[in-house]
């Protein structure tokens, strides 16, 4: 009996030794990585916090603030001026019109910008 279970012990063995080169086999071959291209296209992962900046006085410039005021078309009125899509608005470029917002993008942060009703007390800024 005992030499029963030693050869079906043995058996088992036998069976998982051939799993295990099997998956030694996945392991050693080959793999294909990222293009170096497709690593080149890749927008910075890196989140770049700057400190507010102050004048020559010693005071905090205003932040530059800006408002939607209307789109229609490809076209989005910004701060009182007709824009295009790519087209740069200070460090931004925008570069998506959607139905009621846009979305302003510069190397550190994405800003979309809502159409204000009348009766909104504040206006929604999403940043990534």
């Amino acid at each position: 009996m005992s030499s029963f279970l030693y050869a079906s012990a043995e058996l088992s063995l036998g069976n998982e030794t051939k799993v295990y080169d099997k998956i030694f086999e996945k392991i050693g071959e080959t793999r294909v990585g990222a293009n170096v291209e497709d690593i080149n296209r890749l927008r910075n992962p890196f989140v770049v916090i700057y400190r507010k900046r102050k004048d020559a006085n010693g005071t905090k410039r205003p932040q530059i603030t800006y408002t939607l005021d209307g789109i229609f078309e490809n076209k989005a009125k910004i701060n009182g001026k007709w824009r295009k899509k790519y087209s740069k608005i200070g460090t931004y470029k925008l570069i998506k019109i959607k139905k009621r917002s846009v979305v302003l993008r510069n190397t550190n942060e994405n800003k979309e910008l809502f159409i204000r009703n009348n009766n909104d007390s504040k206006i929604k800024f999403s940043s990534k």
